[in-house]
């Protein structure tokens, strides 16, 4: 039976442990997606700028287009003995080819030992003008070579020179890409590992408001089924009775009928708690705030708790020293008052004594409600505005009490801001205290 119970938290904290994960997962794929999209593009402009700078009139390609038509490989000055401007200290990253129309390399001595690494290159005339990323094997040890290249017709006054193809060695651009792919994806799934753990962390933190609520929601059927129970038992015997005595007056079934009357109006009773916590939970009963001076509405509020106590033979006390006026909804606040006072009556004996203070401090107004009857204990008073929580179960069906009344008060007074506790009244009794906001 446990096991089913704990079904619907265990599958809620599930789903939102793997929606966690995910949600992690997709955005470590994502920003590393990008960066490494970034990274690429970044990496490559420079390289590609230089590529787009070069056309036929460049200095690398005339000289290079000299030492083909001069066949001299190692020329280094441009006809009539003019040097380059500056020195070509590009030259092992960037090579210069030839292209016949036919698709020979015409340049093959200026390349010289360079020409078993580019071995498996093809002249390709589709994409003119277009860089291009190219990657060959080295025939020698298999090592994949990396370029970038571009493709351009060749000037109408070069000879056979058909085509001239720049070449630019990315070798150690792309070696350096891989290593930062590498690092980046090991660093992705260590943090995706740590992200399960923060995950969990995260489920387990959700659910704790889930939790309560739903611990609270299933207490509560529990109680209020268990509450429902008794009367509506002793209604049931009671009817059933009166049948195995139809020929009965009703005055001779008088008691039997006064006690099915009586758990009615407790059933009523406890229907009516039951609605307004439902109520108060859904956030379906807003407050109606007027603006009532506190002196009077104390004065009005205890009047009958005051007969009531003198009746039962127990001092009832007023100090009612604050003037003020709040906003308040005043029914309410009427309703927490009189479930203070109306505990206080119930479980207090003849003799003792019931204070009521009203008083404003900072800015807030204090009610105090204290009495002389018995003390609470501290594990008590932790849980005594729990619903359905009563500190004496046998006095308190006595009494007709449910344990609604101080969830009921407490709902109240959080709805208006304020605060309400419980602490002991020296040397003996309990002190109910309820805090408004002035504002």
């Amino acid at each position: 039976m446990k096991k089913t119970k704990d079904k619907f938290p265990n599958k809620q904290k599930i789903r939102f442990f793997l929606t966690n994960v995910t949600a992690f997962a997709t955005i470590f794929v994502l920003l590393g997606f990008i960066t490494l999209q970034l990274l690429n593009q970044s990496a490559y402009r420079e390289t590609d700028l230089n590529l787009k700078q070069i056309d036929s009139t460049s200095r690398a390609i005339q000289l290079e287009v000299s030492r083909y038509e001069q066949g001299n490989p190692f020329l280094e000055n441009f006809p009539g003995g003019q040097p380059l401007s500056e020195p070509d200290n590009n030259r092992f990253n960037t090579q210069v080819i030839l292209w016949s129309a036919s698709g020979e390399i015409l340049n093959k001595a200026a390349i010289g030992g360079r020409l078993n690494q580019i071995q498996g290159l093809k002249l390709d005339t589709k994409n003119l003008d277009v860089i291009q990323s190219i990657d060959l094997s080295e025939s020698e040890n298999n090592h994949s070579l990396a370029f970038r290249s571009i493709t351009r017709k060749a000037e109408a006054n070069q000879n056979e020179i058909a085509y001239i193809q720049v070449l630019a060695n990315t070798n150690q651009i792309k070696d350096s890409l891989a290593t930062f792919q590498t690092i980046m994806i090991i660093c992705m799934i260590i943090f995706w590992l740590i992200s399960i753990g923060i995950s969990y962390y995260l489920s387990n933190l959700s659910m704790r408001p889930i939790l309560a609520s739903w611990k609270q929601q299933k207490e509560f059927v529990e109680n209020a089924s268990h509450e429902f129970r008794t009367p509506l038992s002793i209604i049931q015997n009671s009817l059933e009775h009166l049948f195995t005595k139809p020929n009965h007056t009703v005055i001779e079934e008088s008691e039997s009928i006064a006690q099915a009357l009586t758990e009615t109006r407790r059933l009523t009773g406890l229907t009516t708690d039951l609605l307004m916590i439902a109520r108060n939970d859904s956030n379906q009963r807003l407050l109606s705030k007027t603006a009532i001076d506190t002196q009077s509405f104390i004065t009005r509020l205890v009047k009958p708790f005051q007969e009531m106590a003198e009746m039962d033979g127990k001092h009832f006390l007023i100090t009612n020293v604050a003037t003020a006026t709040v906003l308040i909804d005043e029914k309410k606040i009427h309703q927490v008052l009189v479930i203070l006072l109306d505990n206080a009556l119930k479980y207090t004996s003849p003799g003792d004594s019931i204070l009521i203070e009203s008083q404003i401090t900072n800015k807030e107004w204090q009610i105090d409600v204290k009495n002389t009857g018995p003390s609470i204990s501290s594990d008590e008073k932790a849980r005594i505005f729990e619903r359905f929580y009563r500190e004496d179960r046998s006095r308190s069906k006595e009494t007709g009490g449910y344990g609604l009344g101080l969830a009921i008060a407490k709902q109240i007074i959080e709805q208006h801001k304020g605060k309400i506790y419980v602490k002991d009244y020296e040397p003996l009794g309990v002190i109910f205290t309820v805090e408004l906001p002035l504002k």
